[in-house]
Protein backbone atom coordinates (compact mmCIF):
# COMPACT_ATOMS: atom_id res chain seq x y z
CA UNK A 1 0.00 0.00 0.00
CA UNK A 2 2.85 2.38 0.68
CA UNK A 3 4.05 2.68 -2.95
CA UNK A 4 0.46 3.24 -4.13
CA UNK A 5 -0.10 5.97 -1.56
CA UNK A 6 3.24 7.55 -2.43
CA UNK A 7 2.37 7.59 -6.13
CA UNK A 8 -1.02 9.15 -5.50
CA UNK A 9 0.43 11.79 -3.17
CA UNK A 10 3.24 12.86 -5.52
CA UNK A 11 0.99 12.93 -8.58
CA UNK A 12 -1.55 15.03 -6.71
CA UNK A 13 1.11 17.48 -5.51
CA UNK A 14 2.63 17.73 -8.99
CA UNK A 15 -0.68 18.29 -10.77
CA UNK A 16 -2.01 20.82 -8.28
CA UNK A 17 1.18 22.81 -7.82
CA UNK A 18 1.34 24.10 -11.38
CA UNK A 19 2.62 27.63 -10.70
CA UNK A 20 6.40 27.20 -11.18
CA UNK A 21 9.05 24.70 -12.33
CA UNK A 22 11.35 22.02 -10.98
CA UNK A 23 14.59 23.88 -11.47
CA UNK A 24 12.25 26.76 -12.03
CA UNK A 25 14.73 29.58 -12.37
CA UNK A 26 15.98 28.52 -15.78
CA UNK A 27 15.58 25.41 -17.85
CA UNK A 28 12.90 22.92 -18.71
CA UNK A 29 15.56 20.20 -18.73
CA UNK A 30 15.60 17.38 -16.18
CA UNK A 31 17.74 18.15 -13.15
CA UNK A 32 18.08 14.57 -11.92
CA UNK A 33 20.27 11.83 -13.33
CA UNK A 34 17.68 9.13 -13.93
CA UNK A 35 18.05 5.62 -12.59
CA UNK A 36 20.29 3.19 -14.46
CA UNK A 37 20.84 -0.55 -14.23
CA UNK A 38 23.99 -1.72 -12.40
CA UNK A 39 26.87 -2.13 -14.82
CA UNK A 40 30.28 -2.26 -13.14
CA UNK A 41 32.90 -0.21 -14.99
CA UNK A 42 33.94 3.22 -16.31
CA UNK A 43 31.66 5.44 -18.46
CA UNK A 44 28.88 2.88 -18.20
CA UNK A 45 25.78 4.85 -19.26
CA UNK A 46 24.92 7.96 -21.26
CA UNK A 47 21.67 9.81 -21.98
CA UNK A 48 21.10 12.82 -24.25
CA UNK A 49 18.15 15.19 -24.72
CA UNK A 50 17.18 17.98 -27.09
CA UNK A 51 14.12 20.07 -26.16
CA UNK A 52 12.37 23.03 -27.76
CA UNK A 53 9.04 24.69 -27.17
CA UNK A 54 7.07 27.66 -28.43
CA UNK A 55 5.75 29.98 -25.73
CA UNK A 56 2.21 31.31 -26.00
CA UNK A 57 2.40 34.72 -24.30
CA UNK A 58 2.57 38.43 -25.03
CA UNK A 59 6.25 38.74 -23.98
CA UNK A 60 8.55 39.54 -26.91
CA UNK A 61 11.69 38.53 -24.96
CA UNK A 62 10.50 34.94 -24.37
CA UNK A 63 9.18 33.33 -27.54
CA UNK A 64 11.20 30.10 -27.80
CA UNK A 65 12.98 28.05 -25.15
CA UNK A 66 15.54 25.47 -26.28
CA UNK A 67 17.91 23.30 -24.31
CA UNK A 68 20.17 20.37 -24.93
CA UNK A 69 22.51 18.30 -22.83
CA UNK A 70 22.94 14.94 -21.21
CA UNK A 71 24.20 12.99 -18.28
CA UNK A 72 26.78 10.25 -18.07
CA UNK A 73 27.64 7.68 -15.40
CA UNK A 74 31.35 8.28 -14.91
CA UNK A 75 31.76 5.07 -12.92
CA UNK A 76 29.57 2.28 -11.59
CA UNK A 77 30.45 0.04 -8.64
CA UNK A 78 27.07 -1.76 -8.71
CA UNK A 79 25.77 -0.28 -5.47
CA UNK A 80 27.26 3.21 -6.06
CA UNK A 81 27.56 5.27 -9.23
CA UNK A 82 28.94 8.71 -10.02
CA UNK A 83 27.16 10.95 -12.53
CA UNK A 84 27.87 14.17 -14.44
CA UNK A 85 24.92 16.14 -15.90
CA UNK A 86 25.46 19.14 -18.22
CA UNK A 87 22.82 21.30 -19.88
CA UNK A 88 22.71 24.47 -21.99
CA UNK A 89 19.52 26.50 -22.39
CA UNK A 90 18.97 29.21 -24.99
CA UNK A 91 16.03 31.58 -24.63
CA UNK A 92 14.96 33.28 -27.86
CA UNK A 93 12.80 36.37 -28.26
CA UNK A 94 12.03 38.84 -31.02
CA UNK A 95 12.94 42.22 -29.50
CA UNK A 96 15.94 43.13 -31.65
CA UNK A 97 15.36 40.80 -34.62
CA UNK A 98 13.02 38.01 -35.67
CA UNK A 99 15.25 35.40 -34.02
CA UNK A 100 16.84 37.10 -31.02
CA UNK A 101 18.76 34.86 -28.57
CA UNK A 102 18.82 36.85 -25.34
CA UNK A 103 19.82 34.35 -22.65
CA UNK A 104 22.28 31.49 -22.37
CA UNK A 105 22.05 29.44 -19.19
CA UNK A 106 24.47 26.70 -18.11
CA UNK A 107 23.82 23.89 -15.64
CA UNK A 108 26.42 21.46 -14.26
CA UNK A 109 25.45 18.82 -11.71
CA UNK A 110 27.77 16.28 -10.05
CA UNK A 111 26.15 13.48 -8.08
CA UNK A 112 26.87 10.17 -6.36
CA UNK A 113 24.01 7.66 -6.18
CA UNK A 114 23.40 4.71 -3.87
CA UNK A 115 21.16 1.89 -5.05
CA UNK A 116 18.71 -0.23 -3.03
CA UNK A 117 18.85 1.88 0.12
CA UNK A 118 15.06 2.36 -0.13
CA UNK A 119 13.45 -0.57 -1.98
CA UNK A 120 14.47 -0.22 -5.65
CA UNK A 121 14.97 3.54 -5.51
CA UNK A 122 18.22 5.50 -5.68
CA UNK A 123 19.36 8.19 -3.26
CA UNK A 124 21.97 10.71 -4.37
CA UNK A 125 24.25 13.37 -2.92
CA UNK A 126 24.46 16.27 -5.37
CA UNK A 127 26.39 19.45 -6.18
CA UNK A 128 24.36 21.71 -8.50
CA UNK A 129 25.66 24.82 -10.30
CA UNK A 130 23.74 27.25 -12.55
CA UNK A 131 25.08 30.36 -14.29
CA UNK A 132 22.99 32.75 -16.38
CA UNK A 133 24.28 34.93 -19.21
CA UNK A 134 22.80 37.54 -21.52
CA UNK A 135 23.23 37.53 -25.30
CA UNK A 136 23.70 40.83 -27.18
CA UNK A 137 23.05 42.71 -23.92
CA UNK A 138 25.35 44.41 -21.43
CA UNK A 139 26.06 42.65 -18.13
CA UNK A 140 29.30 43.07 -16.18
CA UNK A 141 28.45 40.94 -13.13
CA UNK A 142 27.73 37.26 -12.46
CA UNK A 143 24.31 35.67 -12.02
CA UNK A 144 24.97 32.23 -10.57
CA UNK A 145 24.41 29.91 -7.63
CA UNK A 146 25.79 26.67 -6.17
CA UNK A 147 23.69 24.19 -4.19
CA UNK A 148 24.41 21.05 -2.18
CA UNK A 149 21.81 18.50 -1.18
CA UNK A 150 20.16 15.15 -1.73
CA UNK A 151 17.95 13.72 -4.46
CA UNK A 152 15.68 10.68 -4.69
CA UNK A 153 14.70 8.82 -7.86
CA UNK A 154 12.38 5.86 -8.29
CA UNK A 155 10.67 3.99 -11.13
CA UNK A 156 7.28 2.49 -10.27
CA UNK A 157 4.41 0.75 -12.02
CA UNK A 158 0.89 1.76 -11.04
CA UNK A 159 -1.95 0.04 -12.84
CA UNK A 160 -1.15 0.62 -16.55
CA UNK A 161 1.30 3.48 -15.94
CA UNK A 162 5.09 3.47 -15.71
CA UNK A 163 5.98 6.35 -13.39
CA UNK A 164 9.26 8.20 -12.92
CA UNK A 165 9.37 9.94 -9.53
CA UNK A 166 12.03 12.34 -8.28
CA UNK A 167 12.39 14.61 -5.28
CA UNK A 168 15.16 16.84 -3.94
CA UNK A 169 16.22 19.00 -1.02
CA UNK A 170 18.96 21.55 -1.76
CA UNK A 171 20.65 24.30 0.22
CA UNK A 172 22.48 27.23 -1.39
CA UNK A 173 26.18 27.38 -0.58
CA UNK A 174 27.09 30.39 -2.71
CA UNK A 175 25.09 32.84 -4.80
CA UNK A 176 25.51 35.96 -6.91
CA UNK A 177 22.62 38.33 -7.82
CA UNK A 178 20.00 35.83 -6.62
CA UNK A 179 18.25 35.52 -3.26
CA UNK A 180 17.76 31.74 -3.23
CA UNK A 181 18.45 30.01 0.10
CA UNK A 182 17.65 26.57 -1.24
CA UNK A 183 15.23 24.52 -3.27
CA UNK A 184 12.81 21.72 -2.45
CA UNK A 185 10.57 19.90 -4.85
CA UNK A 186 9.20 16.79 -6.53
CA UNK A 187 8.25 15.68 -10.01
CA UNK A 188 6.29 12.82 -11.53
CA UNK A 189 6.17 11.65 -15.14
CA UNK A 190 3.80 8.84 -16.10
CA UNK A 191 3.62 6.88 -19.37
CA UNK A 192 0.87 4.56 -20.54
CA UNK A 193 1.19 2.61 -23.76
CA UNK A 194 -1.82 3.13 -26.00
CA UNK A 195 -0.30 1.68 -29.18
CA UNK A 196 2.86 -0.34 -29.95
CA UNK A 197 4.35 2.88 -31.35
CA UNK A 198 2.86 5.49 -29.00
CA UNK A 199 2.40 6.18 -25.30
CA UNK A 200 0.38 8.75 -23.40
CA UNK A 201 2.51 11.18 -21.35
CA UNK A 202 1.36 12.93 -18.15
CA UNK A 203 3.73 15.01 -16.05
CA UNK A 204 3.84 17.50 -13.23
CA UNK A 205 6.32 19.30 -10.98
CA UNK A 206 6.20 21.38 -7.83
CA UNK A 207 8.96 23.56 -6.35
CA UNK A 208 9.47 25.60 -3.21
CA UNK A 209 12.33 28.14 -3.22
CA UNK A 210 13.02 29.86 0.13
CA UNK A 211 14.64 33.28 -0.32
CA UNK A 212 16.57 35.89 1.64
CA UNK A 213 13.95 38.60 2.04
CA UNK A 214 16.53 41.26 2.90
CA UNK A 215 17.93 41.24 -0.66
CA UNK A 216 14.93 41.91 -2.92
CA UNK A 217 12.12 42.18 -0.37
CA UNK A 218 10.09 39.22 -1.58
CA UNK A 219 8.76 36.06 0.04
CA UNK A 220 9.47 32.42 -0.77
CA UNK A 221 8.61 31.30 -4.27
CA UNK A 222 6.24 28.40 -4.91
CA UNK A 223 5.69 26.94 -8.33
CA UNK A 224 5.06 23.95 -10.60
CA UNK A 225 4.05 22.69 -14.01
CA UNK A 226 1.58 20.30 -15.65
CA UNK A 227 2.04 18.58 -18.99
CA UNK A 228 0.25 16.22 -21.35
CA UNK A 229 1.67 14.71 -24.50
CA UNK A 230 2.69 11.59 -26.40
CA UNK A 231 5.88 9.57 -26.71
CA UNK A 232 6.93 7.80 -29.92
CA UNK A 233 9.73 5.24 -29.45
CA UNK A 234 12.41 4.73 -32.09
CA UNK A 235 15.39 2.45 -32.57
CA UNK A 236 17.99 4.64 -30.81
CA UNK A 237 15.73 6.98 -28.84
CA UNK A 238 12.29 8.46 -28.42
CA UNK A 239 10.46 11.55 -29.58
CA UNK A 240 7.88 13.41 -27.52
CA UNK A 241 5.38 16.17 -28.26
CA UNK A 242 3.66 17.96 -25.41
CA UNK A 243 1.37 20.76 -24.30
CA UNK A 244 2.16 22.31 -20.92
CA UNK A 245 1.25 25.11 -18.55
CA UNK A 246 4.00 26.65 -16.44
CA UNK A 247 4.65 29.61 -14.23
CA UNK A 248 8.42 29.95 -14.06
CA UNK A 249 10.27 31.63 -11.22
CA UNK A 250 12.62 34.36 -12.47
CA UNK A 251 12.41 33.64 -16.17
CA UNK A 252 13.89 37.12 -16.63
CA UNK A 253 16.84 37.60 -14.23
CA UNK A 254 15.93 41.30 -13.78
CA UNK A 255 12.18 40.84 -13.30
CA UNK A 256 11.20 39.35 -9.93
CA UNK A 257 7.65 38.55 -11.01
CA UNK A 258 6.98 34.91 -11.94
CA UNK A 259 6.11 34.35 -15.60
CA UNK A 260 3.07 32.26 -16.51
CA UNK A 261 2.74 30.77 -19.98
CA UNK A 262 1.40 27.93 -22.09
CA UNK A 263 3.82 26.09 -24.35
CA UNK A 264 3.79 23.59 -27.18
CA UNK A 265 6.99 21.69 -27.80
CA UNK A 266 8.95 18.56 -28.63
CA UNK A 267 11.81 16.50 -27.21
CA UNK A 268 14.28 14.00 -28.57
CA UNK A 269 15.62 11.57 -25.96
CA UNK A 270 18.22 8.85 -26.23
CA UNK A 271 17.53 5.44 -24.72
Amino acid sequence: MFPERLVRALLTIALLGWSGHAWAQTSSADSTARQTDPKVGFLTSYRYHLNAFRVVSSEDDFVWDTDFGGDIDLFDLEHVRGNLLVNYEGIIGEQIRAIDPNQGNYTVTLSAWWRNLVDTAEVGAVFHHVSRHLSDRDKDFAIAWNMLGVQYASLLSYRDFDIDLTSRAMMTMRRSFVDYLGEFGASATAYRQVHPRASLLLGGEVTLVPVDGSEFGRERQLGGRIEIGARFPGLAGSGEVFLARERRIDQDPFDLRPTTFTMLGFRFLSH
